[in-house]
């Protein structure tokens, strides 16, 4: 996997046309993106067919998660949509996740389907409050990537910080996805459990998702290279 794919930039745009600028803006300097609901919904799920026309990779993040007849149907679409990669809610089970496996396998071998499983805006105390549980972020993480994993699927959405021992439960070949990487000249915004590119890397994660650093700053492009620079910074360390 060379540098470029490793890093994918957030498109949370509402509208379609200022999706449409940052990636003429950013040119060949970026290969892949990432479309959430926000902007997919905008669009009326355009934007797919746009980047892949541009010849872009696309991360459809739409999180599906319902029973497992409906998340399947959901991810159908995905799977003939030709991207690269979907994902779905961990916790929506076993089950749910090895129904999308084999739905989305038998149309589309190549697309990676991959389980979400703590959002990165999730703290400890958030943990405790919605969902009364005792056990700590990390493990309750770790045990949604066993899960995920036992479902057949290719990786998960996790925290940079929970990278290295999901990749150790699960084998390095089990993807890791993982927003809340902020440079260290960029601030945190909505996300607690961030990270820097280099130290992403050397933490374990496969795929490092990128937003407001480079899209809303005043030279995206020169954004984009010097996150890029951080993350050949930590495969080289790393080898």
């Amino acid at each position: 996997m060379n540098v470029k794919d490793r890093m994918i930039i957030a498109l949370d745009y509402s509208n379609p046309e200022d999706a449409k600028n940052i990636v003429e803006t950013l040119g060949d300097t970026v290969s892949f993106y990432k479309v959430g609901l926000e902007l997919f919904l905008n669009s009326k799920g355009e934007m797919v067919e746009y980047l892949t026309e541009k010849g872009k990779k696309v991360f459809l993040d739409l999180k599906f998660h319902d029973i497992p007849n409906t998340t399947t149907m959901a991810s159908l679409f995905a799977a003939r949509s030709n991207v690269f990669m979907f994902n779905v809610h961990s916790g929506g089970g076993k089950k749910m996740m090895a129904s999308v496996v084999k739905g989305a396998k038998e149309i589309n071998k190549e697309t990676l389907a991959i389980g979400v499983t703590v959002l990165t805006s999730f703290s400890e105390e958030d943990l405790k409050d919605t969902y009364k549980s005792e056990l700590p972020l990390k493990e309750l993480a770790l045990n949604l990537a066993r899960l995920t994993k036992e479902a057949g699927m290719d990786g998960v959405v996790c925290s940079p910080w929970e990278a290295k021992s999901i990749k150790e439960a699960c084998g390095e070949e089990f993807k890791t996805v993982c927003p809340g990487v902020r440079p260290r000249w960029s601030v945190a915004n909505d996300q607690e459990r961030i990270m820097t590119p280099k130290d992403a890397i050397l933490n374990g994660c496969d795929y490092l998702v990128v937003g407001r650093p480079v899209t809303k700053n005043e030279d995206p492009k020169k954004a984009a290279e010097m996150v890029l620079g951080e993350i050949e910074e930590g495969l080289k360390e790393k080898c």
